[in-house]
């Protein structure tokens, strides 16, 4: 308890310091860097944003680690277009004054927004686009999204003038625009082209083309970033100044939200009316819906029992039916979302349209809450409480004993791992819930040394991008890749080789039919174990700033996590005045 109070004291002086008692704060007497960047009022207009659960913020602003920070990604570096998934994938160029599509689905030629200049003073043109797209080639550790190597999607980029680039595809894709920009940051050529270890690389001074540049304050507890002088949209923006506070957990978030400094959230609050909103009208959420939450089995876990179970589909239906899911909506997650339960393979509410309503009765049978269902799945397939324990082994005696994985802190998710757990135990399944620091995680991914985690799928703007990264990029076996194969380790060539056909199809229809055949299967053999639909967690305080996106005004997905989106919401903010 002393050390939270600690923390929060000094937070709190961070916050005074840098003018977030209130979003304004007079800087006449500031110093010249500060002037120089309040946007030309006077006033230096500051917002606080919780968005990322860590121990300590760490000076690093490569984009490319897998760790990086999130406000780096949208509002320093940013992207040639944003994807809205909350409006039909609608798309708002940004870095780019156009993308043009060729009739032949293959080629595509970029027209890159001209007066943009790195912070560093250096023109952004052609030379960085180019770059970006091409870096990976020789560095697959961050060729994440699989445009290079033997099965690549990228045949050559190609530099036509100053402000326009060509990119050839390998094959025809219908879905290529999603598939090549989607929260594609662009890098600065003249920084990276020296670099030798993207991946690892310390990059301690931003170089970026986004909203803030200046790194005021750097420090474990809290990061403030001051706005880019040199901003191409600098008319569109009235923030002068971020600040991030540092926090580990939900509660911590809680803490920090109730000093009413924070502005922008993206957090789970349990009871939020009691607890934050408190009567004040000021503050308020919209709990928009989010990706899907699943238990996911390690194919490739060391644990030979628990692997020889999770390959066996019976086992994993009575895994299914031990998880009270309507018990984790109530106590979880306070029942702030339907109790809907996702596809086996978790597609998002924005790519309903290729759901497989036989995969769902498939799935919605097995995800009916019955612990005496689970025991007689068990028993009819062979596993028995063989040295009488209370759980039940392999035939032959070998034990099945696995943990179920969350991030520390992450309350919603480590109670419903919790939850699901505790109905593992009373079917007979020797489970037990354990949480792992967020930060940790990746890392620990590249080994088999897991069982199980209480995770997510994440969200794409189409079909085939959602199955590649989730499902058929082999290649991110075992990496420390967030929302990917990784999360599952599950290699099904039969299963990816469908998916590459997707690009290709001649038409919608027969997109739907490949999907429908992923669906089955995934359903058949309960690759997944699929729990609930995630909330999108939008939490603000409108005192300071007007603007945000509502439920009744769904401009755009709002959250603070939703990396290119994120930077609309940020433009549409005003400052309130008195």
């Amino acid at each position: 308890m002393k050390k939270l109070i600690s923390k929060i004291m000094l937070l709190a002086m961070s916050l005074t310091i840098v003018g977030c008692s209130s979003a304004t704060s007079n800087v006449e007497n500031t110093s010249e860097t500060i002037v120089k960047n309040d946007g030309g009022d006077g006033v230096m207009d500051t917002i606080t944003i919780l968005a990322q659960a860590k121990d300590s913020w760490i000076r690093n602003f490569n984009i490319l680690t897998s760790t990086v920070n999130d406000f780096a990604q949208g509002l320093m570096y940013e992207p040639l277009v944003i994807f809205d998934t909350y409006n039909n994938n609608r798309e708002t160029m940004w870095l780019a004054e156009d993308i043009i599509s060729e009739p032949d689905n293959k080629t595509l030629i970029v027209k890159v927004r001209q007066g943009v200049k790195w912070s560093d003073g250096e023109d952004f043109n052609a030379e960085d686009v180019a770059f970006t797209f091409t870096y990976s080639k020789d560095h697959p550790a961050i060729d994440r999204n699989g445009d290079w190597g033997e099965n690549g999607k990228i045949e050559s980029v190609n530099i036509i003038d100053d402000y326009t680039v060509q990119i050839v595809m390998r094959e025809e894709n219908r879905f290529h625009r999603n598939t090549l920009f989607h929260q594609k940051w662009m890098l600065p050529e003249h920084i990276f082209s020296s670099v030798e270890d993207p991946a690892t690389f310390i990059l301690e001074d931003p170089v970026v083309t986004g909203a803030f540049s200046i790194v005021e304050s750097f420090q474990p507890e809290a990061v403030s970033l001051l706005r880019n002088p040199t901003y191409w949209n600098a008319d569109d923006l009235k923030i002068d100044r971020m600040v991030w506070p540092q926090y580990n957990s939900n509660d911590a978030a809680l803490t920090l939200l109730r000093t009413g400094r924070v502005d922008w959230a993206h957090i789970f609050i349990p009871d939020i009316e009691k607890t934050y909103i408190q009567d004040d009208e000021h503050r308020k959420y919209w709990y928009g819906p989010g990706d899907g939450v699943r238990l996911a089995p390690n194919y490739a876990t060391e644990n030979e029992g628990a692997r020889r179970a999770f390959e066996d589909p019976e086992f994993k239906k009575a895994m299914s039916m031990s998880v009270d899911r309507k018990g984790i909506i109530d106590s979880a997650v306070f029942g702030y979302i339907e109790q809907i339960v996702p596809t086996n393979t978790g597609l998002p509410p924005a790519l309903d349209a290729y759901r497989n309503p036989e995969a769902d009765a498939i799935t919605a049978k097995y995800s009916e809450y019955n612990i005496d269902a689970a025991k007689q799945l068990l028993a009819d397939a062979g596993y028995k409480d063989i040295d009488g324990d209370g759980f039940v082994e392999h035939a032959d005696g070998t034990h099945i004993k696995f943990d179920v994985m969350s991030p520390a802190g992450w309350s919603d998710w480590n109670d419903g791992a919790a939850i699901s757990v505790q109905g593992m135990r009373e079917a007979g399944i020797d489970a037990r819930a354990i949480t792992v620091e967020a930060s940790m995680l990746p890392d620990g991914w590249t080994n088999g040394n897991w069982e199980v985690r209480y995770t997510a799928n994440g969200i794409a703007g189409d079909v085939h991008k959602f199955y590649y990264d989730t499902i058929g990029d082999q290649s991110r076996i075992q990496t420390p890749s967030w929302w990917t194969i990784t999360q599952t380790n599950y290699a099904n060539d039969e299963i990816s080789a469908l998916i590459d056909q997707l690009p290709t199809a001649n038409s919608e229809e027969e997109v739907k039919a490949i999907t429908d055949q992923v669906e089955m299967f995934f359903a058949e053999n309960v690759i997944n174990i699929p729990v609930l639909f995630n909330g999108n967690w939008f939490v603000y305080n409108d005192s300071r700033f007007t603007g945000w996106a509502t439920v009744d005004n769904a401009f755009i997905n709002p959250s603070s996590s939703s990396h290119d989106t994120k930077i609309l919401q940020l433009m549409a903010l005003e400052p309130v005045r008195d």
